[in-house]
Protein backbone atom coordinates (compact mmCIF):
# COMPACT_ATOMS: atom_id res chain seq x y z
CA UNK A 1 0.00 0.00 0.00
CA UNK A 2 1.33 3.40 -0.94
CA UNK A 3 1.40 6.13 1.69
CA UNK A 4 2.62 9.69 2.01
CA UNK A 5 3.23 11.93 5.03
CA UNK A 6 3.62 15.69 4.62
CA UNK A 7 4.77 18.06 7.38
CA UNK A 8 3.79 21.68 6.84
CA UNK A 9 6.08 24.21 8.60
CA UNK A 10 4.56 25.98 11.59
CA UNK A 11 5.67 29.25 13.18
CA UNK A 12 9.04 30.81 13.89
CA UNK A 13 11.08 31.71 16.95
CA UNK A 14 9.26 30.10 19.86
CA UNK A 15 5.99 29.82 17.89
CA UNK A 16 6.02 26.18 16.88
CA UNK A 17 3.32 23.61 16.30
CA UNK A 18 2.25 20.60 14.25
CA UNK A 19 0.44 20.51 10.91
CA UNK A 20 0.50 17.13 9.19
CA UNK A 21 -1.31 15.77 6.15
CA UNK A 22 -1.14 12.13 5.13
CA UNK A 23 -2.77 9.80 2.66
CA UNK A 24 -2.63 6.10 1.91
CA UNK A 25 -4.27 3.68 -0.49
CA UNK A 26 -4.73 3.92 -4.25
CA UNK A 27 -3.40 7.36 -5.06
CA UNK A 28 -0.71 6.04 -7.42
CA UNK A 29 -3.11 4.20 -9.70
CA UNK A 30 -3.34 1.24 -7.33
CA UNK A 31 -6.70 -0.42 -6.65
CA UNK A 32 -9.01 1.50 -4.31
CA UNK A 33 -9.25 5.18 -3.55
CA UNK A 34 -7.00 7.29 -1.38
CA UNK A 35 -7.66 7.91 2.30
CA UNK A 36 -6.73 11.47 3.35
CA UNK A 37 -6.14 12.56 6.95
CA UNK A 38 -4.95 15.63 8.83
CA UNK A 39 -3.20 15.38 12.20
CA UNK A 40 -3.22 18.80 13.90
CA UNK A 41 -3.32 22.08 12.02
CA UNK A 42 -0.86 24.46 13.66
CA UNK A 43 -2.01 28.06 13.74
CA UNK A 44 -4.53 29.64 11.33
CA UNK A 45 -1.95 30.29 8.59
CA UNK A 46 -0.76 26.67 8.84
CA UNK A 47 -4.35 25.57 8.31
CA UNK A 48 -4.44 27.58 5.08
CA UNK A 49 -1.23 25.87 3.90
CA UNK A 50 -2.70 22.46 4.73
CA UNK A 51 -5.85 23.19 2.72
CA UNK A 52 -3.81 24.35 -0.28
CA UNK A 53 -1.53 21.32 -0.06
CA UNK A 54 -4.43 18.86 0.01
CA UNK A 55 -6.09 20.55 -2.94
CA UNK A 56 -2.92 20.96 -5.02
CA UNK A 57 -0.98 17.77 -4.22
CA UNK A 58 -3.70 15.31 -3.21
CA UNK A 59 -6.12 16.66 -5.86
CA UNK A 60 -9.13 16.54 -3.57
CA UNK A 61 -11.26 18.70 -1.31
CA UNK A 62 -12.29 15.76 0.89
CA UNK A 63 -10.54 14.71 4.11
CA UNK A 64 -11.65 11.37 5.53
CA UNK A 65 -10.51 12.14 9.06
CA UNK A 66 -9.19 15.13 11.00
CA UNK A 67 -7.38 14.43 14.29
CA UNK A 68 -6.79 17.02 16.99
CA UNK A 69 -4.20 15.45 19.29
CA UNK A 70 -4.71 17.98 22.12
CA UNK A 71 -6.25 21.43 22.63
CA UNK A 72 -3.16 23.69 22.52
CA UNK A 73 -3.50 26.56 20.03
CA UNK A 74 -0.35 25.60 18.10
CA UNK A 75 -2.00 22.29 17.17
CA UNK A 76 -5.72 23.00 17.11
CA UNK A 77 -6.20 26.52 15.69
CA UNK A 78 -5.54 25.64 12.05
CA UNK A 79 -7.98 22.74 12.10
CA UNK A 80 -10.89 25.16 12.07
CA UNK A 81 -9.64 26.33 8.66
CA UNK A 82 -9.57 22.73 7.42
CA UNK A 83 -13.13 22.11 8.61
CA UNK A 84 -14.33 25.40 7.15
CA UNK A 85 -12.78 25.04 3.70
CA UNK A 86 -12.77 21.29 3.02
CA UNK A 87 -15.34 18.50 3.24
CA UNK A 88 -14.52 16.35 6.26
CA UNK A 89 -15.78 12.85 7.02
CA UNK A 90 -15.02 12.73 10.74
CA UNK A 91 -13.18 14.43 13.60
CA UNK A 92 -11.23 12.78 16.41
CA UNK A 93 -10.85 15.17 19.34
CA UNK A 94 -11.15 15.14 23.08
CA UNK A 95 -13.89 17.21 24.70
CA UNK A 96 -12.62 17.90 28.23
CA UNK A 97 -15.82 19.65 29.31
CA UNK A 98 -17.77 16.44 28.73
CA UNK A 99 -15.83 14.89 31.63
CA UNK A 100 -16.74 17.58 34.18
CA UNK A 101 -19.12 15.31 36.08
CA UNK A 102 -16.45 12.62 36.53
CA UNK A 103 -13.77 14.99 37.86
CA UNK A 104 -15.67 17.68 39.80
CA UNK A 105 -14.73 16.04 43.11
CA UNK A 106 -11.00 16.57 42.45
CA UNK A 107 -10.95 20.32 43.14
CA UNK A 108 -10.17 22.25 46.30
CA UNK A 109 -13.46 24.16 46.16
CA UNK A 110 -16.02 21.50 46.95
CA UNK A 111 -18.86 23.84 45.98
CA UNK A 112 -18.04 23.78 42.28
CA UNK A 113 -20.86 22.40 40.17
CA UNK A 114 -20.80 20.18 37.11
CA UNK A 115 -22.16 22.97 34.89
CA UNK A 116 -19.83 25.59 36.37
CA UNK A 117 -16.78 23.42 35.78
CA UNK A 118 -17.91 22.61 32.25
CA UNK A 119 -18.25 26.33 31.43
CA UNK A 120 -14.80 27.14 32.85
CA UNK A 121 -13.18 24.36 30.83
CA UNK A 122 -14.80 25.45 27.59
CA UNK A 123 -13.68 29.04 28.17
CA UNK A 124 -10.08 28.08 29.02
CA UNK A 125 -9.88 25.76 25.99
CA UNK A 126 -11.50 28.09 23.49
CA UNK A 127 -9.72 26.71 20.41
CA UNK A 128 -10.98 23.20 21.08
CA UNK A 129 -14.45 24.46 21.96
CA UNK A 130 -14.62 26.44 18.71
CA UNK A 131 -13.53 23.36 16.79
CA UNK A 132 -16.33 21.30 18.30
CA UNK A 133 -18.85 24.06 17.51
CA UNK A 134 -17.73 24.21 13.89
CA UNK A 135 -17.84 20.42 13.49
CA UNK A 136 -21.39 20.37 14.85
CA UNK A 137 -22.40 23.18 12.53
CA UNK A 138 -20.94 21.38 9.52
CA UNK A 139 -22.44 18.03 10.51
CA UNK A 140 -19.04 16.38 11.05
CA UNK A 141 -19.28 13.47 13.53
CA UNK A 142 -16.92 13.63 16.53
CA UNK A 143 -15.36 10.68 18.34
CA UNK A 144 -13.14 11.03 21.40
CA UNK A 145 -9.87 9.21 20.60
CA UNK A 146 -9.28 7.01 23.62
CA UNK A 147 -7.03 3.98 23.80
CA UNK A 148 -8.40 1.10 21.75
CA UNK A 149 -10.28 3.09 19.10
CA UNK A 150 -9.54 1.67 15.64
CA UNK A 151 -10.57 2.49 12.10
CA UNK A 152 -10.02 2.01 8.37
CA UNK A 153 -9.76 -1.74 8.62
CA UNK A 154 -7.48 -1.45 11.67
CA UNK A 155 -5.00 0.65 9.70
CA UNK A 156 -5.48 3.23 12.47
CA UNK A 157 -5.18 2.31 16.15
CA UNK A 158 -5.27 4.78 19.06
CA UNK A 159 -2.67 3.70 21.64
CA UNK A 160 -3.30 6.45 24.17
CA UNK A 161 -4.47 8.00 26.32
CA UNK A 162 -6.80 5.72 28.22
CA UNK A 163 -9.96 7.38 29.52
CA UNK A 164 -8.78 6.88 33.11
CA UNK A 165 -5.37 8.49 32.52
CA UNK A 166 -6.99 11.33 30.57
CA UNK A 167 -9.44 12.18 33.34
CA UNK A 168 -6.67 12.04 35.96
CA UNK A 169 -4.88 14.86 34.11
CA UNK A 170 -7.85 17.17 33.52
CA UNK A 171 -7.77 18.81 36.99
CA UNK A 172 -4.17 19.90 36.25
CA UNK A 173 -5.10 21.84 33.10
CA UNK A 174 -4.38 25.57 33.09
CA UNK A 175 -7.20 28.06 33.63
CA UNK A 176 -9.57 25.93 35.68
CA UNK A 177 -10.21 25.82 39.46
CA UNK A 178 -7.46 24.85 41.91
CA UNK A 179 -7.13 21.07 42.28
CA UNK A 180 -6.79 19.13 45.51
CA UNK A 181 -3.41 19.36 47.25
CA UNK A 182 -2.40 15.83 46.28
CA UNK A 183 -2.78 16.76 42.62
CA UNK A 184 -0.95 20.08 43.16
CA UNK A 185 1.94 18.13 44.65
CA UNK A 186 2.00 15.92 41.58
CA UNK A 187 2.18 18.98 39.34
CA UNK A 188 4.91 20.51 41.51
CA UNK A 189 7.03 17.38 41.10
CA UNK A 190 6.74 17.68 37.32
CA UNK A 191 7.74 21.36 37.40
CA UNK A 192 10.77 20.71 39.59
CA UNK A 193 11.99 18.08 37.17
CA UNK A 194 12.61 20.68 34.45
CA UNK A 195 14.23 23.45 36.48
CA UNK A 196 17.92 24.36 36.20
CA UNK A 197 20.28 26.33 33.99
CA UNK A 198 21.40 24.90 30.66
CA UNK A 199 24.89 23.45 30.50
CA UNK A 200 26.67 21.94 27.50
CA UNK A 201 28.48 18.61 27.53
CA UNK A 202 30.29 16.42 25.03
CA UNK A 203 28.33 13.61 23.42
CA UNK A 204 29.45 10.38 21.75
CA UNK A 205 27.65 7.65 19.84
CA UNK A 206 28.53 4.97 22.39
CA UNK A 207 27.02 6.72 25.44
CA UNK A 208 23.43 7.56 26.38
CA UNK A 209 22.88 11.00 27.91
CA UNK A 210 19.09 11.03 28.02
CA UNK A 211 17.76 10.76 31.55
CA UNK A 212 14.76 9.08 33.11
CA UNK A 213 13.83 11.89 35.50
CA UNK A 214 10.25 12.60 36.49
CA UNK A 215 7.97 13.60 33.64
CA UNK A 216 8.08 17.41 33.24
CA UNK A 217 5.46 17.49 30.48
CA UNK A 218 2.32 19.57 31.07
CA UNK A 219 -1.00 17.86 31.73
CA UNK A 220 -2.39 19.19 28.45
CA UNK A 221 0.51 17.71 26.47
CA UNK A 222 0.32 14.35 28.22
CA UNK A 223 -3.30 14.01 27.08
CA UNK A 224 -2.08 13.97 23.45
CA UNK A 225 -3.61 11.32 21.25
CA UNK A 226 -0.99 8.72 20.27
CA UNK A 227 -1.80 7.16 16.90
CA UNK A 228 -0.37 4.08 15.24
CA UNK A 229 -0.85 3.41 11.52
CA UNK A 230 -0.18 -0.12 10.26
CA UNK A 231 0.09 -0.15 6.47
CA UNK A 232 1.17 -3.38 4.77
CA UNK A 233 3.60 -4.23 7.55
CA UNK A 234 4.93 -0.69 8.00
CA UNK A 235 4.27 0.97 11.36
CA UNK A 236 4.00 4.76 11.63
CA UNK A 237 3.59 6.41 15.05
CA UNK A 238 2.32 9.95 15.73
CA UNK A 239 2.69 11.34 19.24
CA UNK A 240 1.47 14.98 19.40
CA UNK A 241 3.16 16.51 22.46
CA UNK A 242 2.98 13.37 24.63
CA UNK A 243 5.48 13.06 27.46
CA UNK A 244 7.39 10.13 28.95
CA UNK A 245 4.53 8.83 31.09
CA UNK A 246 2.03 8.89 28.25
CA UNK A 247 4.44 7.28 25.79
CA UNK A 248 5.36 4.45 28.15
CA UNK A 249 1.67 3.81 28.85
CA UNK A 250 1.06 3.62 25.10
CA UNK A 251 3.93 1.16 24.73
CA UNK A 252 2.47 -0.96 27.55
CA UNK A 253 -0.92 -1.01 25.85
CA UNK A 254 0.61 -1.85 22.46
CA UNK A 255 2.57 -4.76 23.93
CA UNK A 256 -0.59 -6.05 25.62
CA UNK A 257 -2.04 -6.28 22.10
CA UNK A 258 1.03 -8.01 20.70
CA UNK A 259 2.33 -4.86 18.98
CA UNK A 260 5.99 -3.90 19.29
CA UNK A 261 6.90 -0.22 18.84
CA UNK A 262 10.58 -0.98 18.33
CA UNK A 263 11.84 -0.75 14.75
CA UNK A 264 9.03 1.48 13.46
CA UNK A 265 9.37 2.73 9.92
CA UNK A 266 8.37 6.26 10.98
CA UNK A 267 8.20 8.23 14.25
CA UNK A 268 6.64 11.64 14.75
CA UNK A 269 8.86 13.03 17.53
CA UNK A 270 6.81 14.59 20.35
CA UNK A 271 6.71 18.27 21.28
CA UNK A 272 9.01 19.61 18.56
CA UNK A 273 11.99 17.63 19.84
CA UNK A 274 11.84 18.87 23.44
CA UNK A 275 14.21 17.14 25.85
CA UNK A 276 11.35 16.88 28.38
CA UNK A 277 9.42 14.30 26.38
CA UNK A 278 11.86 11.46 25.66
CA UNK A 279 14.03 9.26 27.85
CA UNK A 280 16.21 6.19 27.49
CA UNK A 281 13.34 4.07 28.80
CA UNK A 282 11.07 5.43 26.08
CA UNK A 283 13.55 5.01 23.23
CA UNK A 284 14.38 1.47 24.31
CA UNK A 285 10.75 0.63 23.53
CA UNK A 286 9.76 3.20 20.89
CA UNK A 287 12.24 3.76 18.08
CA UNK A 288 12.26 4.07 14.30
CA UNK A 289 14.45 4.18 11.23
CA UNK A 290 13.05 7.61 10.24
CA UNK A 291 12.04 10.39 12.64
CA UNK A 292 10.42 13.72 11.74
CA UNK A 293 10.39 16.79 13.98
CA UNK A 294 8.16 19.82 13.48
CA UNK A 295 10.17 22.78 14.80
CA UNK A 296 10.40 26.51 13.99
CA UNK A 297 13.04 27.91 11.66
CA UNK A 298 14.97 29.59 14.46
CA UNK A 299 14.67 28.28 18.00
CA UNK A 300 17.35 27.87 20.69
CA UNK A 301 15.71 24.79 22.21
CA UNK A 302 13.54 23.03 19.59
CA UNK A 303 14.69 20.52 18.68
CA UNK A 304 17.08 19.76 21.52
CA UNK A 305 20.41 18.48 20.24
CA UNK A 306 20.29 15.90 23.02
CA UNK A 307 17.12 14.50 21.44
CA UNK A 308 18.28 14.44 17.81
CA UNK A 309 21.51 12.73 18.89
CA UNK A 310 19.61 10.17 20.99
CA UNK A 311 17.27 9.33 18.12
CA UNK A 312 20.30 8.66 15.91
CA UNK A 313 21.84 6.42 18.57
CA UNK A 314 18.66 4.35 18.47
CA UNK A 315 18.87 3.96 14.69
CA UNK A 316 16.91 6.88 13.21
CA UNK A 317 17.62 9.26 10.39
CA UNK A 318 16.27 12.53 11.82
CA UNK A 319 14.69 15.34 9.79
CA UNK A 320 13.53 18.74 11.06
CA UNK A 321 11.12 21.13 9.30
CA UNK A 322 12.79 24.46 10.27
CA UNK A 323 10.52 26.43 7.96
CA UNK A 324 10.38 23.87 5.14
CA UNK A 325 8.00 21.12 4.08
CA UNK A 326 9.05 17.57 4.84
CA UNK A 327 7.83 14.54 2.89
CA UNK A 328 8.08 10.85 3.76
CA UNK A 329 6.51 8.40 1.33
CA UNK A 330 6.47 4.84 0.08
CA UNK A 331 7.18 4.65 -2.77
CA UNK A 332 8.90 7.97 -3.48
CA UNK A 333 6.51 10.51 -5.01
CA UNK A 334 6.59 13.98 -6.54
CA UNK A 335 10.37 14.06 -7.06
CA UNK A 336 10.96 16.67 -4.37
CA UNK A 337 14.53 17.44 -3.41
CA UNK A 338 15.59 15.15 -0.58
CA UNK A 339 15.87 16.79 2.84
CA UNK A 340 19.17 16.68 4.67
CA UNK A 341 19.24 14.47 7.74
CA UNK A 342 20.22 16.06 11.03
CA UNK A 343 23.92 15.78 11.81
CA UNK A 344 25.28 14.30 15.04
CA UNK A 345 26.19 17.10 17.45
CA UNK A 346 29.43 16.90 19.41
CA UNK A 347 28.14 19.17 22.16
CA UNK A 348 24.60 18.97 23.56
CA UNK A 349 22.45 20.46 26.32
CA UNK A 350 22.89 18.55 29.57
Amino acid sequence: MAYEIDYIPVGDGERSGDAIALRFGGFLGLPGGQIVMVIDGGFKDSGELLVNHIRDCYKTDYVDLVISTHPDADHASGLSVVLEQLRVGGLLMHKPWNHAAEIKGLFKDGRITHSGLEAKMEKSLQNASDLETMANRKGVPIIEPFQGVTGFGDALHILGPSREYYESLLPLFRGIPEPLKALQDLLGTAKRAVEGAMRWVEDHLHIDLLNDDDDGTSAENNTSTIILFSLDGDKLLFTGDAGKTALLAAADYAESRGISLAGLQFLDVPHHGSKRNLSSRVLNRINATTAFISAPKTSPKHPAKKVTNALQKYGANVYVTRGSNLLYSKPAVRGWISAQAEQFHLHIEE
